[in-house]
């Protein structure tokens, strides 16, 4: 019966195109939704396909700074496993394989081991959209830190305004990098913690993101991101509990542009983008005077982000991320404070319990070292150093237990190579 069902499922294959489905906009539609387009409401994404067009070409609705690529494309073989799709996770909309949770939930979805695309799908966007990555984008921030570690500019055990002197007299003065980079430096200007985060335009959280002009301004808005960061204050002790929230990021990524001395696009660019083969430039949307929007706003086609995440793995065309730090990342870091913050049991649970901590910005480091980010609406990217893994996903609603199906994935693929190897 299994071999039966494989052999469906490669004659789907044969007989279907992985693009058949991807939304084709005529102009009428694409002026109605722009016309429809409200800075205040539009992250809440009630209208899906208007929603899916603005995460799928985020350039034309807000300002942005290229990420260039390198002269070379890394070419990603590809050797299709269909048998990848039969697999089985309980989600929030009950028990799917991997190919109904992509027909069902996602834009796209890439898994790529040893170097080889072996499971690729773009029902509802096209192969060269550059997509959103939301909060992925946070984990580029902690890698660029982290690289920067490795290189002796930056003691992440030392306090922040031993870099950003800015800083000094703020709420931020006395908290180490260190603890900015697991989400707890018990500042405010929360996210999930806080419940109004989204839906007061005078929260702090929202008072960043429309600093960046990602969201409506309101009175109280500053035109400076930087500046605002100054006025946040602390609310408790740094390192107690991990609380998710993006001004962390910034203030990284602050860090990042001060040491290097160059705007954060150009820093990720000359870092990483140029050494791990994209296909395309990515961007990055940037505010009215050029703060970027680091935390959750960078947007690549899918494979270029599934090349991003090889460079984590024994398959990277580069060595520009040190293995010290991915060995870093894999260890991760403070198990107290992840385990009292209030996300840990929806972590702990997309990764069918096998939540550790979490580390340099990634949302979940694994009992066994693989390591993970999210995204808004589900984007998705799992890294697996151990099985030379990486699943990246897109998304519009809510694709966030496709975290499942990666850790499952990873899972199948560390089996096989015990098994081979007894």
């Amino acid at each position: 019966m299994k071999k039966s069902i494989i052999a469906m499922s490669l004659l789907s294959v044969l007989s279907m195109s992985v693009f058949a489905d991807a939304p084709n906009y005529s102009p009428t539609e694409i002026h109605e939704m722009k016309a429809s387009f409200d800075m205040e409401t539009w992250q809440l994404g009630k209208d899906v396909d208007a929603t899916r067009y603005i995460y799928t070409h985020a350039s034309e609705y807000f300002k942005h700074a290229d990420i260039k690529k390198g002269g070379n494309t890394h070419v990603l073989p590809t050797n299709i496993q269909p048998e990848l799709g039969l697999i089985e996770a309980e989600t929030h909309a009950g028990k799917k394989s991997l190919d109904q949770w992509t027909e069902g939930h996602l834009d796209a979805v890439i898994v790529i081991h040893k170097g080889n695309v072996v499971y690729e799908k773009y029902p509802r966007m096209e192969e060269d959209d550059k997509h959103i990555w939301w909060s992925v984008s946070k984990s580029a921030v902690g890698t660029l830190v982290g690289i920067l570690e490795a290189e002796g500019k930056v003691d992440i055990t030392k306090n922040i305004e031993t870099y950003l002197p800015e800083l000094k007299g703020s709420g931020w003065e006395g908290i180490t990098v260190s603890s900015i980079l697991e989400m707890a430096s018990g500042m405010n200007g929360l996210e999930a913690d806080d419940p109004e985060a989204y839906t007061n335009m005078h929260s702090p959280y929202a008072l960043y993101e429309s600093s960046l002009g990602f969201t409506g301004k309101t009175e109280q808005t500053m035109d400076s991101t930087y500046d605002y960061m100054k006025t946040l204050v602390k609310q408790k002790p740094a390192n107690t509990k991990h609380e998710y929230t993006s001004v962390n990021t910034f203030v990284l990524a602050w860090l990042v542009e001060k040491m290097e001395d160059k705007p954060y696009n150009k820093v990720f660019e000359d870092r990483i983008w140029k050494h791990m083969g994209a296909e395309f430039n990515g961007q990055v949307q940037v505010s009215d005077i050029g703060a970027p929007g680091a935390s959750g706003a960078i947007s690549s086609t899918l494979r270029d982000l599934g090349r991003y995440g090889m460079m984590f793995t024994p398959s990277a065309p580069s060595k520009a991320i040190p293995e010290s730090h991915i060995k870093k990342v894999s260890q991760g870091g403070n198990t107290t404070a992840y385990e009292a913050g209030m996300l840990f049991p929806v972590m702990n649970n997309y990764v069918l319990g096998n939540a550790h901590s979490s580390a340099y910005q990634w949302d979940i480091v694994t009992t066994d070292g693989d390591f993970a980010k999210a995204g808004y609406h589900g984007q998705t990217l799992y890294v697996s150093p151990e099985a030379d893994l990486v699943v990246a996903g897109y998304a519009t609603v809510e694709g966030y237990d496709t975290w499942m199906y990666a850790r499952a994935i990873a899972e199948k693929f560390k089996a096989e190579t015990q098994a081979t190897s007894k």
